[in-house]
C-alpha cells in the first residue's frame, strides 16, 4: 500500500478518533453572540450546558489601557493599573462566579490594538451567563435635548450620541463580539430562575439597585444569633463611598458593618467597581440594612465597564441554615418615629425655620438632622442648631466633623446621636441656602430624603407630657428690649434706674469692614450723651455669617434716666437675612437685664 494512502488513514482515523470524543462541530450551536456594540454599551445572553464539554469561544475584545490611579498620591504610592476598555466573560448562575474571563486569557493583539481570542474553554454542566462590555469611547458628545438622553439607546440609533477616542476614531470597535458554540442550548426564564434558586433560597434580603440616586433600606429582626453572608457590589474609590452599603442596629443606631473601600475587593471591570463578600456573625436584635447610590454608574446606565455580576448591584442578605434563616423577620422601622418633639422636615432652598418646646425636667433627646456640607475645613450649608431661650446660648450644633455620610452625593451629611438637655426652653433651627435641598435636588439625594431637616424626639421612646411641653417664651425680665428688628430700622426705648446698677447688656447685629452697620447703643436722657455703644472690638463672632456679632457683658449705669436705641441698616436683619443668620435670630437687637 503507497505510504501516501497510509498517512491519509491515519489522519481520517485521528479526525474520527477526535470527534468521537468531542460533541461534533456540526452538531454544535451557536449558544452566545453578541456583536454590533455601541462604543458604550454591556450586553449579556445565557445558556445551559445538560453535560460537561469543551466550548469553541471567538472574542475581539480592546487593548488593556493603562490608568492612573487618581487617589495614589493620598496613599504614598504611584501605582497605574490596567483596564480592559473591551472585554467578556461567563458566570454561573449558581454561585454568580467568575469561570473563564478574557483578561485572564492567552489573546493575540493586532496592530490597532484589539486583543483576539479564538480557543476552546472546558465547562461542567450547568447555566451560564455571558457578558461583553464595550466602554471604549473616550469622549461623548450629544446633538439632543437633555429629555432625549432619558432613552440613550434610542438617541444612539438616530446618531444624537457621538463618541470619540482610539477605537472609534477608527471605526474597529466594530469588531468587537463574543461568539460561543457548543452542544447546548440558549436558556430560557425558567432555566435561569431554576439555577439561580441554589444562590437566591438563602437570600433574607435583597437590596438591590432601583436608579440612579435612589437608595433603599430594609429592617429586620433575628430571633437568635445568626451567621449573615454579606454579598454587595457597589462604587467605592480611595476618596470615598459612592454606591455602598451598611447595617446598622435599629435601637441604637450604631454601624456594624459597613462596605468600605479598604475591606473590599476587585468586582471586575473599572477600578471604582468594588465587592465584597463577608459572613459576619449577628446576635439576637433589631437591624436595618442600607444601600445608598449616586446619581451615575449603575445598571441603568454604566459610564465604565460594569462589575462581572451587574446583575446584583446593590447588597444581597443571606443564611446558609434553614433553622436560622426561618428566625429572620422583616420589621416596620423609620429613624424618626411618628411621635417627635420638633419635626422640620422636607426643607428646601433659602429656608429659615424654627419650632420650640419646653423641658420640665432633664431629659435625654436624640436629635436625626440631615444636611449638605463639603469642607470638613468649612461651615455646614443647610445645618441646624438648637438656643437655650434663657441664656440665648446655642446648646448644639451641626458641625461636619459630627455628621456621617448619609448616602447620595458626598455632600449629603447625617447627624444621628443623643444631646443631654437640662429643663428649659429651647427654640431648634434649620437653614438651607439656594440650592440642593428637598424637592430641588442638584445632586443625587440622601437615603433618607424625606426627613431633609431635623427632628428631635425623646431618646427612651414615647413623648411624656408630664416633661415635654409646648414652647412657652419666658416672660421677660428684662428693664428694657430691642429685638427682632427688621431692616432699616431706629427704635428707642425709656428705661429708668433708681440707683447705681450694674446691668446685663446682650446686643447682636452686623459688622461691615470692622464697623457696626446694625448695633445698639445707650445714651443718658437728659444729656443725650452716649454711656455704652456696641462697637466691633467689642463683640465677638455670634455663629453663622463671620459678619454675625454678639456683645454680651455688663455695664455699670448711675441712677437715672435712659435710652436704649438699636439701628438696622437695609439689609440682614431678622427676617431679611442675605447670608446666614447668627446662633440667636430671635434676639436681633439689644437686650438691658439686671445682672445676676
Amino acid at each position: 500500500m503507497p505510504s501516501r494512502v497510509i498517512l491519509q488513514r491515519t489522519v481520517l482515523t485521528a479526525i474520527a478518533l477526535a470527534i468521537w470524543h468531542t460533541p461534533s462541530l456540526l452538531a454544535q450551536s451557536t449558544l452566545v453572540d453578541i456583536r454590533d456594540l455601541t462604543p458604550q454599551e454591556h450586553r449579556s445572553a445565557a445558556f445551559v450546558l445538560s453535560a460537561p464539554q469543551l466550548l469553541h469561544v471567538e472574542v475581539t475584545g480592546a487593548e488593556p489601557r493603562r490608568e492612573r490611579d487618581r487617589d495614589s498620591w493620598q496613599w504614598g504610592d504611584d501605582q497605574e493599573r490596567t483596564t480592559w476598555p473591551a472585554a467578556a466573560w461567563i458566570l454561573d448562575v449558581r454561585t454568580r462566579a467568575v469561570v473563564w474571563d478574557l483578561r485572564s486569557a492567552e489573546t493575540e493583539r493586532s496592530r490597532n490594538g484589539l486583543r483576539r481570542f479564538a480557543g476552546t474553554i472546558r465547562l461542567p454542566a450547568g447555566v451560564y451567563e455571558a457578558h461583553f462590555s464595550s466602554y471604549v469611547a473616550t469622549s461623548t458628545s450629544y446633538s439632543g435635548s437633555f429629555k432625549d438622553l432619558i432613552s440613550l439607546r434610542r438617541d444612539q440609533r438616530q446618531g444624537r450620541v457621538r463618541y470619540g477616542g482610539p477605537y472609534v476614531d477608527d471605526g474597529s470597535y466594530r469588531d468587537l463580539g463574543f461568539v460561543v458554540r457548543g452542544t447546548g442550548r440558549v436558556a430560557i426564564d425558567r432555566d435561569l430562575d431554576s439555577a439561580s434558586r441554589a444562590f437566591t433560597g438563602s437570600v433574607v434580603l435583597s437590596l438591590l439597585d432601583a436608579g440612579p440616586g435612589v437608595s433603599e433600606r430594609k429592617a429586620f429582626e433575628l430571633r437568635r444569633p445568626t451567621d449573615v453572608e454579606v454579598y454587595a457590589i457597589g462604587e467605592l474609590r480611595k476618596d470615598g463611598p459612592f454606591d455602598y452599603g451598611w447595617i446598622q442596629n435599629a435601637d441604637t443606631r450604631h454601624r456594624i458593618w459597613e462596605m468600605e473601600y479598604r475591606h473590599t475587593g476587585d468586582a471586575g471591570g473599572a477600578h471604582k467597581n468594588r465587592m465584597v463578600r463577608d459572613t459576619i456573625r449577628l446576635p439576637a436584635g433589631r437591624y436595618v440594612a442600607y444601600f445608598v447610590s449616586d446619581d451615575s454608574h449603575d445598571p441603568d446606565q454604566w459610564n465604565a465597564v460594569p462589575p462581572f455580576d451587574p446583575d446584583f448591584w446593590g447588597m444581597t442578605l443571606r443564611v446558609a441554615d434553614p433553622a436560622a434563616r426561618a428566625g429572620v423577620h422583616p420589621i416596620a422601622w423609620e429613624p424618626v418615629p411618628q411621635q417627635t418633639i420638633v419635626s422640620l422636615t422636607g426643607i428646601g432652598d433659602d429656608a429659615l425655620r424654627s419650632a420650640g418646646f419646653t423641658l420640665r425636667g432633664p431629659m435625654d433627646v436624640r436629635v436625626y438632622a440631615l444636611g449638605e456640607g463639603s469642607n470638613p475645613d468649612g461651615d455646614m450649608d443647610d445645618y441646624a442648631w438648637i438656643v437655650n431661650t434663657t441664656t440665648r446660648r446655642r446648646v448644639w450644633g451641626m458641625r461636619y466633623d459630627d455628621t456621617e455620610a448619609a448616602g447620595g452625593a458626598d455632600k449629603n451629611r447625617l447627624y444621628d446621636s443623643t444631646l443631654r438637655l437640662e429643663a428649659g426652653t429651647y427654640l431648634v433651627y434649620y437653614k438651607s441656602d439656594g440650592s440642593h435641598s428637598f424637592g430641588h435636588w442638584n445632586a443625587a439625594p440622601p437615603a433618607e430624603s424625606a426627613y431633609w431637616g431635623v427632628s428631635v424626639f425623646p431618646a427612651g421612646g414615647r413623648v411624656d407630657s408630664s416633661v415635654v411641653a409646648p414652647f412657652q417664651r419666658s416672660a421677660s425680665d428684662a428693664i428694657a428690649e430691642i429685638v427682632r428688628v427688621k431692616s432699616d430700622k431706629h427704635k428707642r426705648e425709656l428705661f429708668t434706674l433708681d440707683r447705681p446698677t450694674t446691668v446685663r447688656v446682650y446686643a447682636l447685629g452686623e459688622a461691615d469692614g470692622g464697623e457696626m452697620a446694625d448695633y445698639g447703643w445707650i445714651e443718658a436722657a437728659a444729656t443725650g450723651d452716649t454711656v455704652w455703644e456696641m462697637t466691633y472690638r467689642s463683640t465677638t463672632h455670634a455663629g453663622g455669617a463671620s459678619k454675625n456679632r454678639v456683645f454680651d457683658g455688663t455695664v455699670r449705669l448711675p441712677a437715672g434716666r435712659f435710652v436704649l436705641h438699636y439701628d438696622t441698616d437695609g439689609s440682614h436683619a431678622y427676617g431679611d437675612w442675605n447670608d446666614d443668620p447668627p446662633d440667636d435670630p430671635e434676639g436681633w437687637g439689644i437686650t438691658v437685664t439686671r445682672a445676676p
